[in-house]
């Protein structure tokens, strides 16, 4: 386990006499190693919250079954086994070349991707300042409060004329508007009409009256309290922002940018259009609903990693899918193949594409429980197998929690877990506090988990039918069409199945969440009938024909394959394969579930892509940790980046590509250097340049051949980073794996 980690940190002298010093908020005192367990927070400084988080191991007598410490070391000091090409289906190349070595993402910043919105525009971080507000003359959040001072679309005149007698004459009488079965939303309309008509002169607000909520308005006197909420002044509804972020995914980003805005914003809030790589430097688009942009701009501001600004206001919340492609800017490292064979390839890649697959990010990064497997489990129905699968004991800021409930329960576990928990550990935390609630209820617990992570596991699995689906493909037809191939008789834009707003499943939202919201009983008569929208359609396919195969009419570009659900065709040619897929899953081909959640409707994807744009060019460096791409970040801070030199000991090559959304870079970048992009394979060739006195010896003598393109000095004048020395940890472990499998 990586010593780096902030929750395996030793605090040195906040330990002393075998004690470590609580967290904020918690207890001064916190024994480290009692009841035998040196768990990963007996160096850790604490977790805020008081007594409640630091309870010893011993009082529970079930501690005996977690591992000892000898045991816990090995484990620690034995690279984990992490899931490889082959098993998730990708098998497959189309491309005749041989290949060339080139390290992918050897340092997180050789990784960069920026997002391609719906309208063709790039992501680009170029000013964190926020905008200034303007004047409220200026602003019209909504039209029609403008068109008349009484808007009769909000409120009947009757009752306009009651606020009006308040206004003008020094009455105490109030006005009460029954709001049964009214929104939110609707309520500030009213409060704004209300406003914009009378100003400051008259104060309204929500009582609660009994059982029954009321709006009430009364004339302002000394004692009556004001309306003090900010009006929106902003010309959308929600505020879209850039975040670039490094070395984090999406959704952790998000949960720490709504913890920094305050209590009243939740990571569901935020509208995203994709997930993009954790360890990468990448820049997209997030939107709210109404929070000031100053206040998302301050509350950012803290957070490291994260940078954020490029503030605009549009009416419609950003949502999954709501994308055109990704732009990636991507460093491959000591290329030593000769400058034409690479550029062959890239040519080839751009004139040939490369296999759609899913890559290894889609199913987790653990052999032991991928994603698909616990996607597996849930469509199976077996809730608890998956539940367990989902909080299996792992490294990191639940560890602790994780093993308590394999070897207690829930119940016990929480009392284990951070009161602020890590991001990464988010949905395992909601995830425990259900099941210490409603311990039968596993269902229900699931239900918690925010939607987009349930269908993270149910895609996973669906992926990784197609992946094995795509690759039996090729191997039967080849790469030309074949008779019983699908092609679409309309644009396959959204190739994941449709992916609506995450929830977080808390009752406090029902009301809001309602489809149809009633105004006051007196404004219901100025209502117009809400149309019901149409259902989504499904995709026409055409079913290939010898005829059509003849008339060269298709090429491999046009052939889609399925993701199985109910709502899709099944290619002819194929239609046996993912029955015997399925079947041997226990699992039906219209992907039917007993529970409406679980049903998958299905979805297309095409076999072969092109990527929309490909660029490369050659440089040398001799700093192997040195960056060789600047950032947004970067360019924004005008920070120079010196890792590229003339004559460097080492070559990279720069690659730009523009993918069509749900591309995986990864497998583009397989296609075009022949190799396996699991991570294993990728660390065992960074220790490239850090080779033993005997290897420098043998290369000395072939260093007129080759031509210096392999360096043989290694680095001990560098600077001992952090990333350094991770990165020689990976390398090292991934070495000491290999080995242990042969």
């Amino acid at each position: 386990m990586s010593q780096n980690r902030f929750w395996n940190q030793n605090k040195g002298g906040r330990s002393r006499g075998g004690y470590n010093r609580g967290g904020r908020g918690g207890n001064r005192g916190w024994p480290r190693n009692r009841g035998g367990y040196d768990g990963p927070n007996a160096n850790y400084d604490g977790f805020g919250g008081g007594g409640r988080y630091q309870k010893d191991f011993h009082q529970n007598p079930n501690m005996k079954h977690w591992p000892p410490r000898q045991q816990k070391r090995e484990q620690r000091d034995s690279p984990g086994k992490r899931l490889s090409e082959d098993l998730i289906g990708v098998t497959e190349y189309i491309s005749s070349h041989e290949g060339f070595n080139g390290i992918i993402k050897s340092r997180y910043s050789d990784f960069q991707v920026s997002e391609m919105n719906e309208n063709g525009e790039i992501a680009k971080l170029t000013n964190t300042k926020p905008p200034v507000a303007p004047s409220d003359v200026a602003i019209d959040d909504d039209e029609e409060l403008l068109l008349n001072k009484y808007n009769l679309e909000i409120l009947p005149m009757e009752t306009w004329d009651k606020i009006n007698s308040l206004a003008v004459n020094s009455s105490d009488e109030k006005v009460e508007i029954d709001m049964e079965g009214v929104t939110k939303e609707q309520r500030t309309k009213i409060h704004d009409a209300v406003k914009k008509a009378f100003g400051e002169s008259i104060v309204g607000s929500t009582v609660n009256v009994g059982n029954k909520k009321f709006m009430r308005f009364e004339r302002y006197r000394k004692g009556v309290r004001i309306d003090n909420r900010v009006k929106w002044v902003w010309p959308g509804e929600y505020v879209y922002f850039i975040v670039h972020k490094e070395n984090c995914d999406t959704m952790d980003a998000a949960v720490r940018i709504a913890e920094r805005i305050g209590v009243h914003v939740k990571p569901s809030m935020l509208g995203y259009a994709g997930t993009k790589d954790r360890r990468a430097k990448t820049s997209q688009w997030f939107s709210v609903r109404r929070v000031d942009p100053a206040r998302i701009a301050a509350a950012c501001r803290a957070l490291r990693d994260i940078r954020v600004g490029n503030f605009s206001f549009r009416n419609d919340n950003l949502k999954l899918g709501m994308l055109k492609g990704n732009k990636f800017r991507i460093a491959l490292r000591n290329v030593t193949a000769p400058e034409a064979s690479v550029d062959s390839a890239c040519e080839n890649l751009r004139e040939s594409g490369f296999i759609n697959y899913y890559g290894l990010q889609r199913f987790g990064s653990r052999v032991e429980t991928p994603t698909y497997d616990i996607g597996l489990k849930l469509l199976q129905g077996n809730f608890q197998e998956a539940i367990d699968a989902i909080l299996e004991p792992r490294q990191g800021p639940l560890e602790q929690a994780l093993h308590t409930y394999k070897s207690v329960g829930a119940a016990d576990a929480l009392l284990y877990v951070p009161r602020r928990a890590a991001a990464a550990a988010h949905s395992e935390a909601r995830l425990l506090r259900s099941l210490a609630d409603a311990p039968n209820d596993l269902v229900g617990a699931l239900s918690k988990l925010a939607r987009n992570i349930r269908l993270l596991y149910l895609h996973s699995y669906q992926s990784l039918v197609w992946n094995r689906a795509v690759s039996e493909r090729i191997r039967r037809f080849g790469l030309t069409p074949a008779e019983g191939d699908l092609v679409p008789l309309s644009s396959v834009e959204c190739e994941d199945e449709e992916e609506e707003d995450e929830s977080d499943g808390e009752e406090g939202d029902q009301e809001e969440a309602k489809d149809e919201p009633n105004l006051p009983p007196e404004a219901m008569k100025n209502v117009k009938p809400k149309v019901n929208e149409e259902a989504k359609e499904k995709v026409p396919v055409k079913v290939l024909t010898a005829e059509d195969v003849s008339s060269g009419r298709y090429s491999i570009f046009d052939i889609i394959l399925p993701l199985p659900g109910g709502d899709i065709e099944y290619p002819p040619n194929m239609i046996e394969y993912y029955e015997e897929l399925l079947k041997k899953d226990g699992l039906r081909m219209d992907m039917k579930h007993k529970y409406k959640s679980y049903t998958m409707s299905g979805a297309y994807r095409h076999m072969v892509v092109r990527p929309l744009q490909v660029e490369w060019r050659h440089v040398r460096y001799s700093d192997p940790f040195a960056d060789l791409i600047p950032s947004d970040r970067d360019e924004l801070e005008h920070k120079n980046i010196t890792g590229i030199v003339e004559g460097g000991k080492y070559r990279a090559l720069l690659l730009t590509m523009i993918l069509p959304s749900s591309c995986y870079a990864t497998m583009a970048l397989r296609e075009l250097l022949k190799v396996d992009t699991s991570c294993d394979n990728q660390a065992l060739q960074n220790n490239y340049h850090k080779r033993k006195d005997s290897d420098k010896r043998s290369e000395t003598e072939d260093t007129d051949n080759n031509e210096g393109e392999k360096g043989t000095e290694n680095t001990d004048g560098e600077s001992d980073s952090g990333e350094k020395r991770k990165l020689e940890g990976e390398a090292d472990d991934a070495a000491k794996k290999l080995k242990m499998d042969n």
